[in-house]
């Protein structure tokens, strides 16, 4: 039964509120702004950068899901709107794992794509192009889509919006955790092979270094493996590599502490507010990207303040704070 008091609003319910909407903004404004830098500048169309661009996608459907879960964290609406209606509490729940999925094996994607780029370059070079990459991101973006709309057919009846009562323990545990754990061990594994092959060039690389003068010392060794096959990685490379693995490692800390809560809700109780409170928490992975592109990307950096629309309010507001300074400090000189 349905009390005034189950519809009171509380000051922790307005902050999710106010941060899940805020969030809800900032996502959606950065990932069309990185879409829109991705497809306005050639340089950045690369083939590693097509993953970049369907991550974004993923992070701006999240922002739209991140308006759905502010007006969630209002009691009013949380028990007249999804509590009532199954479409719309399966539709908030079943997006957010959906998105989810479809980063999760993007990153894989991008792992895979970096593994194949530096330890089998020859493989890469003859097999991978545009048109494989396009069919493996609408392959990806399917298996979301998929996973998202799933609940929508799946779901039980019960009172409330509670995620782990609404959907059977086969799609939130051993579909949704199983496949998010699978995808970070496979992430894991193929980054750890890659910075293996990276320290090891490091060394060689330095060997040589110390022994040019050691006329037995054959550069040409430092560069191939015993297959042949060319191993040398440039700095440009190995900034990629530091780039992703930073993509990667602040999508797996942002999202396991949900994905843990949510594997446990099914067998122990696990407070409410926790559960909101982490699943804002996962949604910061999506506000994330756009500032580990504009921090460790150069090239990206130049292409948002000279081509988007937000890069020249940026421009625009450096520039009228550094007139205002100007300003104080002529004015400064001429009272001494």
């Amino acid at each position: 039964m349905v009390t005034d008091e189950d519809r009171t609003i509380g000051v922790t319910d307005l902050a999710l509120f106010f941060v899940a909407l805020c969030l809800a903004v900032f996502i959606m404004a950065t990932n069309a702004t990185t879409v829109l830098v991705i497809c306005r500048t050639p340089a950045l169309r690369t083939m590693a950068n097509a993953y970049v661009c369907s991550l974004a996608c993923a992070d701006l459907v999240v922002g739209a899901v991140c308006v759905i879960l502010a007006i969630y964290m209002l009691p009013p609406f949380r028990v007249d709107w999804f509590d009532k209606s199954e479409v719309m509490c399966s539709l908030l729940n079943g997006l957010n794992i959906g998105m989810t999925a479809v980063s999760a094996f993007n990153m894989t994607l991008i792992a895979f794509d970096r593994y194949f780029y530096i330890i089998k370059p020859y493989f890469y070079q003859r097999n991978i192009n545009f048109r494989v990459i396009s069919i493996s991101i609408t392959v990806v973006w399917i298996a979301g889509l998929v996973i998202a709309f799933l609940p929508q057919f799946i779901a039980r009846q019960y009172p409330e919006c509670n995620i782990t009562n609404r959907l059977p323990a086969w799609y939130l545990f051993y579909l949704c955790t199983g496949l998010f754990l699978g995808l970070c061990a496979v992430n894991i594994l193929l980054y750890s092979v890659i910075l293996k092959v990276a320290i090891k060039q490091h060394s060689a690389v330095m060997a040589a270094t110390t022994s040019v003068q050691n006329p037995k010392f054959d550069d040409n060794d430092i560069n191939k493996k015993p297959g042949g096959t060319s191993q040398t990685i440039s700095k440009g490379t190995m900034r990629s590599i530091k780039f992703f693995l930073t993509v990667f490692g602040c999508f797996f800390c942002c999202l396991t502490p949900m994905v843990v809560v949510l594997a446990l809700d099914i067998y122990v109780f696990v407070p409410p507010a926790l559960y909101r409170l982490l699943n804002v928490v996962a949604l910061l992975n999506s506000a994330m990207n756009f500032l580990i592109y504009a921090v460790m990307n150069r090239q990206f950096r130049q292409a948002f303040l000279r081509t988007s629309p937000l890069g020249r309010l940026c421009v625009w507001a450096c520039c009228c704070c550094r007139f205002r300074r100007s300003g104080e400090e002529g004015d400064h000189t001429s009272h001494w």
